[in-house]
């Protein structure tokens, strides 16, 4: 599956369940996307929900944005460096961020970031995530 395709299933997904839940309050929709009540109440929202396993090891984990806003990719290439094509980076470099090499093309490797699954960048970015999906 291409990222394109990945963030339009998502984009897709999580759009119908916000719709779902447009009578809440921020703070209901943000609890509403915690990773144990999505594996219940949403089990198909995720692949891994079926494992009850968790994409990033840590014991907070908020589902809303699962597709990081600081990510960016082109399933194309974003630019080469030398003989490699990178698909995929992180806007805003984090620390935690990785990369990793397959087959001379260099992806972003986010698995140790946990920068947009926090209850605080959650909370500060719902404002814009709803007004951008005009849900109200």
């Amino acid at each position: 599956m291409t990222y394109t395709q990945w963030l339009k299933d998502f984009s897709t997904k999580r759009k119908t369940i916000l719709k779902k839940l447009k009578n809440l309050s921020h703070k209901e929709i943000i609890e509403y996307f915690v990773f144990e009540n999505m594996v219940e109440k949403e089990p198909d929202f995720c692949l891994l929900y079926q494992e009850k396993k968790k994409c990033h090891n840590v014991e907070y984990l908020n589902c809303l944005f699962c597709a990081c806003p600081h990510f960016s990719f082109d399933d194309k290439g974003l630019k080469k460096e030398g003989d490699v094509t990178v698909k995929s980076e992180c806007k805003i470099d984090s620390k935690n961020g990785g990369k990793f090499l397959f087959e001379k093309v260099e992806h972003q490797d986010c698995s140790n970031c946990h920068v947009p699954h926090t209850k605080q960048f959650v909370t500060k970015n719902i404002t814009s995530l709803m007004d951008s999906l005009k849900l109200y």
